[in-house]
């Protein structure tokens, strides 16, 4: 997600504070976070996750989406954030049909 430069460090204690407890109990475990220039006024932090498998992942959406804690924060979060997204990745050896 993309911030102006003040808010980072807000965000980021935030999100150890608020929201990183509930995503360990859902099975996440942070791999690593990142901060890279967006611009003269703004950073994106990239977020990496780590999930045993793919039952892990949909066992993981399930307990957030039942979660108002985890609504809650990204909802203040996209009130004065430039831009969120978020991916799902796999390893390219797990996909189906993958050749070398």
């Amino acid at each position: 997600m993309t911030l102006t430069n003040d808010q980072v460090a807000w965000w980021l204690g935030q999100f150890h504070d608020r929201y990183l407890p509930g995503a360990q109990r859902r099975g996440m475990r942070l791999e690593r976070v990142w901060r890279s220039p967006a611009g003269r006024d703004a950073t994106t932090v990239h977020i990496l996750w780590v999930l045993p498998g793919i039952r892990a992942f949909y066992a993981m959406r399930g307990a957030a989406a039942a979660d108002p804690e985890v609504a809650a924060f990204w909802a203040a979060t996209d009130g004065y954030a430039l831009e969120r997204q978020r991916r799902a990745l796999q390893p390219a050896e797990a996909g189906v049909g993958v050749s070398a």
